[in-house]
Formats: C-alpha cells, structure tokens, sequence
C-alpha cells in the first residue's frame, strides 16, 4: 500500500533530503578515492529528484522503478571496486527510499 501524496509535507520532505546528504557525507570521501564521487552524486541526485516529485504531487511510480533501475547498476558497477561499502551504500539508499515511497526493494542476489 502506498502512501497517498497529500500526506508529505515540506517538513518530511526537508529530512529526507538531509538523510540524502548524510548519505553523501558518508561515503563521498572513499568513493572519491576510487574515481566513483561523480557516480555517487549523479545517484544521490536522481533519489533527490524523486523527492521533487513527491513536493510537486506528480504520479511517482514509473519513476521509483527506473531510479531502482539505476540504483542496482550502479551498485554492480561500484562493488568491482568497492564491494562491501558499496553493499552499505546500497542498503543506506533502500532504506531511504522504503521510508520515502513504502517500496519494497528487491534485492537480486
């Protein structure tokens, strides 16, 4: 069951946004030693957009599943390098993103 829209406000939507930022202060420093500090910013960016379109009331869904589209290749593509604290990463972004949408993320093992 999804949350309705009406139910965000602008006070939820501001914490989730500096748990997005917690994220990135996390793990920005290691994923900049390996060259991936772009690819992190540019996933972080797209969940933030999500939460754009939960402030602007627009139909989210088919954008949930893309954004976990990319979450999941970039988590293949970063664990080459990065394995475990890519893993985190991962399990830190689902754990927002259930918060958020009430999404179960499955993970492909």
């Amino acid at each position: 069951m999804t949350t309705p829209l009406e139910c965000f406000d602008s006070r939820q939507l501001k914490l989730w946004r500096q748990e997005i930022l917690r994220i990135y202060d996390t793990y920005r420093d290691v994923f900049e030693e390996y060259g991936l500090d772009e690819d992190l910013r540019n996933l972080l960016n797209n969940l933030d957009y999500l939460l754009n379109i939960l402030s602007t009331k627009t139909p989210y869904h088919l954008k949930i599943n893309e954004f976990l589209e990319d979450l999941d290749r970039f988590r293949v593509y970063a664990s080459r390098y990065l394995g475990r604290i890519t893993e985190q990463l991962y399990r830190d972004v689902k754990e927002v993103i259930e918060g958020v949408f009430n999404s179960e993320v499955v993970e492909d093992v």
